[in-house]
């Protein structure tokens, strides 16, 4: 068994059939089923029921999945220092960020490319329950993102907490603004809330602080994304609450950001790093300088 069967055996399963796997692979279907038979005689194992109308991995298989993606991700962390150790710190880099740590990033990427141009970066955005799977699956080093409620997997380095603030339309800012501006205030106009997302709960603290005061907001729509979110306040669609920071950074000039009182909840943004994974030099450059 070597590192060659171990990838085509690990393509095939999350292809989730050999000829799904063949085509991400260029290479004809029979070689690799060939490949998938001489990998179960060498194990004396069956890895995959195989019938016409089923496809399903076996315990067996399970079991060397995990190792084979364990294996594979050793190798390439290999060979990744041993480059380091003559070339020194360059190749790529990629990262992830969410809406809400984005405005973390382009001083840190200015500061760091200038220390360091031979670093080329790659970055993915998207809501913090995907870039925990980005992290997962190894397309990504580490994450720029909100604390998951389970941390058994990563490091993590927080970054300064942010209030959440009202984003509304700038006509709307005169009806609004006082001194202290309260949930009550803000009940019956029209509310863009942040969808939920597995394993974090900055939709429901939300909704609590609206009940704790018995009140309910006005939800016309929910959305992940904090950048949709923004385009929509910003063409008078309706409000929502915000992290300060992310409406700040905004390229939006029809938006208001508006302190609330009594509304105590904060986000913690972090840059978070899977613990089994070990950090590219360019990775550990990268956080030097957060």
């Amino acid at each position: 068994m070597d590192l060659k069967q171990l990838s085509y055996f690990k393509t095939i399963v999350d292809a989730g059939s050999i000829s799904k796997a063949a085509k991400t692979l260029y290479m004809a279907q029979p070689p690799l089923s060939q490949n998938l038979k001489r990998l179960e005689t060498e194990l004396d194992a069956t890895l995959i029921h195989r019938t016409n109308q089923q496809w399903e991995l076996t315990e067996a298989g399970s079991t060397l999945y995990k190792h084979a993606v364990n294996m594979l991700q050793k190798s390439k962390d290999i060979v990744t220092e041993i480059q380091e150790f003559s070339q020194g710190t360059r190749g790529t880099l990629t990262l992830g960020v969410s809406s809400t740590c984005i405005s973390y990033l382009p001083e840190m990427i200015k500061t760091f490319r200038a220390a360091h141009p031979n670093v080329y970066l790659k970055i993915w955005r998207g809501d913090s329950s995907y870039l925990e799977e980005l992290l997962q699956e190894g397309v990504i080093e580490m994450a720029f993102m909100l604390l998951p409620m389970k941390l058994d997997a990563y490091h993590f380095i927080k970054l300064p907490s942010e209030p959440f603030v009202i984003a509304a339309p700038k006509q709307w800012e005169k009806q609004l603004v006082t001194d202290d501006v309260q949930l009550n205030q803000i009940v019956n106009y029209p509310f863009l809330m942040l969808a939920p997302m597995e394993g974090y709960a900055v939709y429901e603290n939300i909704i609590q602080h609206f009940h704790k005061h018995y009140l309910s907001p006005n939800v016309i729509m929910e959305c992940k994304d904090i950048s949709t979110l923004l385009a929509l306040v910003a063409s008078g669609v309706g409000l929502s609450i915000l992290p300060k920071s992310a409406i700040q950074k905004a390229f939006y000039h029809d938006i208001a950001a508006i302190d609330m009182k009594n509304f105590d909840f904060f986000i913690e943004p972090s840059v978070i790093w899977l613990k089994n994974h070990r950090l590219s030099k360019a990775a550990e450059r990268f956080l030097a300088y957060q």
